[in-house]
């Protein structure tokens, strides 16, 4: 004769199902228990953990309320309820039930790592680190809590104390994924790049799907600081042997008059010797922008620039701009080389989504150029910026390329294979 399970035996083993994420199972087993007492509230609470769980959040709600209304004196039912809560958006209602679990109990570290990550989420971030400490004392090896009390930390321009953090979570747990991506971001923002690297890595390697650990990756990857190399051109990173060159470049009034507006004519070479070895030093991930000076092989002199500026990592996009000074190289491809050197840059070695050009109104041949590669006019934006040495409006062209517009486009393909010697729209192999 076999003997039913206890409801006691019930509950453990929805438990360890739903602690293994085989929540159907969990919840068969919890409404097993639910059929012998309706109203057992370590039962319902687990059907309310579940259901959250797994984003079912009406059901879930419904469950916390009878849970709470079964024992209300639990202060673990109304904690999680509390983070149910903050996943819905419910800030205040999250709030109210986070202080109600520590009334009841202010000693569960895991109350004041919900209410910590409820305040964080709003920005609220001295009362988060105060929350987040609180949890620690109780708790001294609370992975979550050491995690996330780095993450308000950063938050508050505190990137050293954040590393400390994080340090001692992986020291605890050296496969926890979060926390190497977290450090890595903290030890980007101090310029230790190649550390981070080593962190984001780490954090991509432990959970492949981690986008954010991915999209970190790329915007620290070495590839940034590596030169151009095509047929008759190269571009590599300014250094400050180049100030002589942009120097001149920047007194050529009627070249920066079609290039930019906004870069000091004036400057004293050495300063700029100075500003461009600090800029050499930085990876462009620091710089929101990387500069080339485009060379002549044959002659191994510089012929123009180019740059990437306004990069957006998180929207994957970047503005470029080219300049030319000498209008005898304009016919001569040389500018048309290097926009194909900078797109396969762009879109098949750092992985951007977007490149946008814009272009001053009176530079109609640049504009032409533009659509005529493949670039989309997005706007035309009248007298929108000020020239700051007549004093006359400006009307802008704002053109972009997006990746699939690149992958799509009929004329690369034979420009690049005539140019690069290579189709450049098509996806690079992964090794």
């Amino acid at each position: 004769m076999t003997t039913a399970p206890s409801l006691s035996a019930i509950l453990q083993t929805a438990a360890h199902y739903q602690q293994a994420g085989q929540f159907q199972q969990a919840e068969k087993c919890c409404l097993q228990a639910c059929a012998i007492a309706p109203n057992q509230p370590d039962a319902l609470h687990l059907l309310a953990v579940i259901h959250a769980q797994t984003g079912r959040y009406e059901l879930a709600n419904e469950y916390f309320t009878k849970a709470i209304a079964s024992d209300p004196l639990r202060a673990d039912f109304h904690g999680n309820y509390a983070n149910a809560l903050w996943e819905q958006g419910c800030i205040e209602q999250a709030i109210i039930t986070c202080q109600r679990a520590l009334e009841l109990d202010a000693r569960r570290a895991e109350t004041h790592n919900i209410l910590g990550n409820v305040l964080l989420s709003q920005n609220r971030l001295e009362e988060a680190v105060i929350c987040f400490r609180s949890a620690l004392k109780l708790q001294p090896n609370y992975l979550h809590a050491l995690n996330n009390l780095g993450n308000a930390l950063q938050k508050i321009n505190k990137a050293d104390e954040a590393i400390s953090y994080y340090r001692k979570a992986i020291h605890l747990q050296e496969n926890y994924p979060e926390a190497h991506n977290n450090l890595g971001q903290a030890l980007k923002n101090l310029g230790q790049i190649n550390e981070a690297r080593h962190h984001f890595l780490t954090a991509l390697k432990l959970r492949p799907d981690f986008h954010k650990a991915a999209r970190n990756c790329a915007e620290v990857d070495p590839v940034w600081l590596e030169p151009l190399d095509g047929k008759r051109l190269y571009l590599r990173r300014y250094r400050a042997e180049d100030a002589v060159y942009l120097h001149q470049c920047y007194k050529n009034m009627t070249f920066m008059s079609q290039y930019n507006h906004y870069i000091p004519r004036h400057q004293y070479l050495d300063n700029l010797a100075e500003k461009l070895h600090q800029s050499h030093e930085m990876h462009p991930c620091q710089l929101k922008s990387v500069d080339w000076i485009i060379f002549n092989k044959s002659t191994q002199q510089p012929v123009g620039i180019a740059n990437l500026v306004e990069t957006q990592f998180i929207h994957q996009r970047a503005e470029f701009l080219i300049g030319l000074p000498d209008p005898t190289n304009h016919a001569g491809g040389i500018g048309l080389e290097t926009t194909l050197l900078v797109l396969d840059f762009v879109f098949n070695r750092v992985g951007l989504n977007k490149l946008t050009a814009v272009v001053y109104g009176d530079n109609t041949a640049s504009q032409r150029n533009a659509l005529a590669i493949g670039f989309v006019q997005e706007s035309y934006l009248r007298e929108q910026i000020l020239n700051p040495a007549s004093g006359k409006f400006i009307n802008l062209f704002g053109n972009g390329m997006t990746l699939s517009d690149f992958r799509a486009n009929v004329r690369i393909p034979k420009l690049s294979q005539r140019l690069l010697g290579r189709d450049i729209t098509q996806q690079p192999n992964k090794i």
